[in-house]
């Protein structure tokens, strides 16, 4: 027979667990390549509700932007952000559920400025872009996959940025100009 204090104690740890679990933020984990890499672990096991609110704390501000690109694409990048955020509402997590690996790429911008190393693994985009790139940052590429393949759901740019991990989704994008394709 069960005791009603150990329901009641048992039910206690189990809301304790998930409130606890919920409360993962992108400044619980390190500013290092491990500490990123235990945040996208954690992405592949956490609830949707769960990624939800790491996602959430991913979001870059103004002040990240200016931290990260030069003064004088600073705001476009963050405009392009906000806009990424309202539209796509970009969530990092594996979209199929076979997901359960990831790749894992970074890069500064001297790397991504001559495509070595690394940065090979980036959007051509970031080459392009790194000249508007501060020197004193890390920047990352992952790429959630199945295990043993090498196609999946990639996701750039993730940095560290004064105690916390902000996702600047493809800021080459905001940047970069796309001619239009013709046919002559």
């Amino acid at each position: 027979m069960v005791k009603k204090g150990a329901i009641v104690l048992s039910l206690f740890f189990f809301l304790f667990d998930s409130l606890s679990a919920q409360k993962r933020l992108a400044s619980d984990f390190p500013g290092s390549r491990d500490g990123l890499a235990a945040m996208l672990q954690y992405i592949i096991q956490a609830s949707p509700k769960e990624r939800k609110a790491l996602n959430e704390s991913l979001k870059p501000d103004l002040e990240d932007c200016q931290a990260v690109f030069t003064p004088d694409v600073a705001q476009k990048i963050f405009r392009y952000q906000k806009k990424l955020n309202r539209t796509a509402r970009i969530v990092i997590r594996p979209l199929m559920n076979k997901q359960t690996d990831y790749l894992l790429w970074g890069s500064n911008s001297h790397g991504l400025s001559v495509y070595e190393g690394e940065a090979r693994y980036f959007p051509g985009g970031y080459k392009e872009i790194s000249h508007y790139l501060q020197d004193n940052f890390v920047f990352y590429r992952v790429k959630f996959i199945e295990p043993g393949r090498k196609l999946g759901s990639a996701y750039d740019m993730l940095v560290y940025i004064d105690g916390n991990w902000r996702l600047i989704h493809r800021p080459w994008a905001a940047l970069v100009e796309h001619k239009p394709l013709t046919l002559d």
